[in-house]
C-alpha cells in the first residue's frame, strides 16, 4: 500500500480490503457513511476508492492504475462520472440546490457504462432540506451508483439518512504507526512528531497540518503565558486580547490536555503524560492547584467547547477561561 499524501494511508488497510472484497463479490452498497475524527484521511480514502471503481485496469490490490484514460481524467478532476459537493464557502452549509443538482446528475447513465460516484463532504453541513432531498435517492438509488457521505460528526446527520448508509468507521492508528508515518513526512523536524500527535489527538494528518501551521510554536507561547498568569505576571484580560486571533477551539484543546496532565501529576509524580515535554512546568502548576479546582476547570473547558458551535463572543469566552485559570494567584 502506498503511504504518500495522494494515495492510501497505512491505517486505511482494513477499510480498503473490506471494500475491495465487497466489490469482487458484487456486493457494494449504494451508500457509504465514512465517519471518524478529523485528520485521518477519510476524504482521501473515498477519493482513492472512487478512482479505483472508475479505473479501467485496477491492480491486484484494488488500487487504480493511474495510467488509463479514466485515471487521467480523474486526476485532472474532469471525470464525467465523479462528483463531489461541499459548501460553496468556508463555514457555509451544503444547500438543497446543490443536492438537487447532484440527484439530477446521478440518475443519468454513466459515460463509461460503469459506476457514477458522488462524495458529500462534510455531510453534516447539509441543511435539513438538503438532507431530506437526498433521502429519496438513498431509499431508491440508481443502479451502479455510489454515494459516499463523509463526516467527523455523524450525529449531525438525520437518523433517517444514517440508517440508509453502510457505516464505515475510521479510528486513529496506533501510536507507533502514526509516529513512524509522521516522522517520514516531517523529515528534518522528525523529533516534533510526538508532541504534534499528542496535540492532534493521534490524528496523523491533523498533526502534519499543525506542523505546517507552526502550532507547536504557538503552543509554547501559550504555555509560557499560562505560567506567567500563574505567577501573577500577566493580566488575563490583556492575554485574551493577545490570543484573540488564535483558534479558540485549539486553545481549549491545549488547556484541556494540560489540565488533564496536571491531574495525572497530582496522582503520581512520574505518571505518563500527554505532554511529556512540558512535565517540569506542568508539575509546578499542579503543585499550586487544589484538585477540586482542576476538575471544576475541566468542566468549564467542556462547557466552553460545547458553546463554540454557537454564535457567541469568542473573546469573552477566552477571558472567562483565563480569569478562571486554576493555577492563577
Amino acid at each position: 500500500m502506498s503511504e504518500g499524501l495522494s494515495g492510501l494511508l497505512p491505517w486505511h488497510s482494513a477499510q480498503w480490503d473490506a471494500l475491495v472484497a465487497r466489490r469482487h463479490a458484487a456486493a457494494l452498497p449504494h451508500a457509504l457513511l465514512l465517519s471518524g475524527p478529523e485528520g485521518l484521511g477519510k476524504k482521501q480514502f473515498a477519493r482513492a476508492f472512487s478512482q479505483a471503481l472508475l479505473c479501467a485496469a485496477p491492480g491486484a490490490d484494488g488500487q487504480a492504475c493511474q495510467r488509463c484514460p479514466a485515471c487521467v481524467m480523474f486526476n485532472a478532476d474532469t471525470h464525467p462520472d465523479y462528483q463531489r459537493i461541499a459548501p460553496k464557502e468556508e463555514g457555509k452549509a451544503i444547500g438543497i440546490d446543490q443536492v438537487r443538482e447532484l440527484i439530477a446528475w446521478i440518475v443519468l447513465k454513466s459515460h463509461a457504462a460503469g459506476y457514477k460516484i458522488a462524495l458529500v463532504a462534510p455531510a453534516g453541513r447539509m441543511t435539513m432540506e438538503a438532507a431530506n432531498a437526498l433521502l429519496k435517492t438513498l431509499e431508491e438509488p440508481p443502479d451502479h451508483s455510489l454515494l459516499m457521505l463523509i463526516t467527523d460528526r455523524p450525529a449531525l446527520l438525520p437518523a433517517t439518512v444514517r440508517s440508509r448508509c453502510q457505516k464505515m468507521t475510521f479510528t486513529a492508528p496506533g501510536h507507533d504507526m502514526a509516529a513512524a508515518w509522521l516522522r517520514r513526512q516531517l523529515g528534518d523536524d522528525a523529533q516534533s512528531a510526538g508532541p504534534l500527535l499528542a496535540l492532534a489527538g493521534g490524528a496523523p494528518l491533523r498533526a502534519l497540518r499543525y506542523a505546517r501551521e507552526g502550532v507547536l510554536d504557538q503552543r509554547a507561547r501559550l504555555f509560557n503565558d499560562m505560567l506567567r498568569l500563574a505567577r501573577g505576571e500577566a493580566d488575563p484580560v490583556a492575554l485574551a486580547a493577545v490570543w484573540d486571533d488564535f483558534d479558540l477551539r485549539q486553545i481549549v484543546h491545549m488547556l484541556s490536555n494540560w489540565v488533564a496532565d496536571m491531574v495525572r501529576l497530582q496522582t503520581a509524580a512520574q505518571a505518563p503524560l500527554t505532554n511529556p515535554d512540558l512535565r517540569t512546568g506542568l508539575a509546578a502548576l499542579a503543585g499550586a492547584c487544589p484538585g477540586k479546582r482542576l476538575y471544576a476547570y475541566l468542566d468549564q473547558l467542556s462547557e466552553t467547547a460545547r458553546l463554540l458551535d454557537k454564535p457567541l463572543n469568542a473573546r469573552l469566552l477566552l477571558e472567562d477561561l483565563l480569569i478562571a485559570w486554576p493555577a492563577a494567584r
